[in-house]
């Protein structure tokens, strides 16, 4: 029978084991991790997938999303099993152990740092459907949408009947030059853009700023915001990337493509509450619908 002091040996050898095992693992996530942020900053067809999924998952950190490409086919929509519960629906027992691993933020908030964990496509759960979002179409949802849009710039704007754009960005006079004979929606999408354009130059503060060079940064952006309202937008020239790219370590590949992801999150954020119903307008359409009972 073992003593107490070898039960102790034992446990503490055991814990020692699971330590080291986990770091392993967490070292060997971080280099894929590292590996699909170079690949998707690498290839012109990786980074036009990559900007899709992006958008269409613009909460996401840009290194889980290179994560997820990297062992997922062809991903969609993709999240954590509770972020499934959330949407009504379930990770399939048969795709349980085909997650994708990602890094994710720990359910305590004390914790410091980041646990791993899985993200599934949507192709492996089943549930109720997912709802998707009206796309933006011409119309007063348009302009409230460019309305807000418009809120989120850096600068201010002057209208130009004269300009051969829809928008430009005047890094001379740091003014948004906006010809209103375009239509709203050519108005938005190329508004998208040269807003990421009037930021990234700061009024001035770049003194690396140069429209060109960083041409792809602000097409990026600007495609992000359009695809996630289902606003069609031309796809970036991504046959630049490895050239932009090229200088970058793979950390900084990662902070550069979220810097871009949050920027595109900060616009569409205040673009999606300016055309979501108002709650009082919610209200007031149950309290004149005669079938509605009044709230206990």
């Amino acid at each position: 029978m073992p003593s107490l002091s070898e039960i102790l040996r034992s446990k503490s050898e055991s814990n020692q084991q699971r330590a080291e095992g986990r770091r392993a693992e967490r070292d060997q996530l971080s280099t894929m991790r590292d590996d699909s942020l170079i690949a998707v900053t690498t290839n012109p067809s990786l980074y036009a997938q990559y900007l899709v999924l992006q958008a269409d998952n613009i909460g996401l950190s840009a290194g889980n999303v290179a994560l997820a490409m990297s062992q997922l086919s062809t991903p969609t929509k993709i999240g954590t099993i509770d972020f499934w519960h959330n949407q009504g629906r379930y990770v399939m027992d048969e795709e349980m152990q085909r997650g994708a691993k990602v890094f994710v933020p720990p359910r305590n908030k004390n914790f410091r740092g980041y646990l791993m964990g899985s993200y599934y496509d949507i192709s492996q759960t089943a549930g109720k459907p997912m709802k998707e979002p009206a796309p933006l179409t011409e119309g007063r949802r348009m302009e409230t949408a460019f309305a807000a849009l418009l809120d989120t710039a850096p600068v201010g704007f002057v209208e130009n009947t004269e300009l051969k754009t829809p928008v430009r960005y005047s890094e001379r006079d740091c003014v948004l030059e906006i010809n209103t004979g375009y239509s709203t929606e050519e108005v938005f999408v190329a508004l998208a853009t040269e807003i990421s354009y009037a930021r990234i130059h700061d009024r001035g503060m770049n003194r690396d700023y140069d429209r060109e060079s960083f041409q792809l940064t602000a097409e990026s952006v600007g495609f992000m915001v359009c695809h996630r309202f289902g606003v069609d937008c031309p796809m970036p020239d991504t046959g630049k990337v490895e050239q932009f790219y090229n200088l970058y370590e793979s950390d900084d590949r990662g902070k550069s493509l979220d810097l871009m992801r949050k920027t595109a999150r900060n616009m569409g954020d205040t673009v999606e509450r300016s055309i979501q119903p108002r709650q009082q307008e919610h209200n007031a359409s149950r309290g004149n619908n005669p079938r509605q009972y009044g709230r206990r």
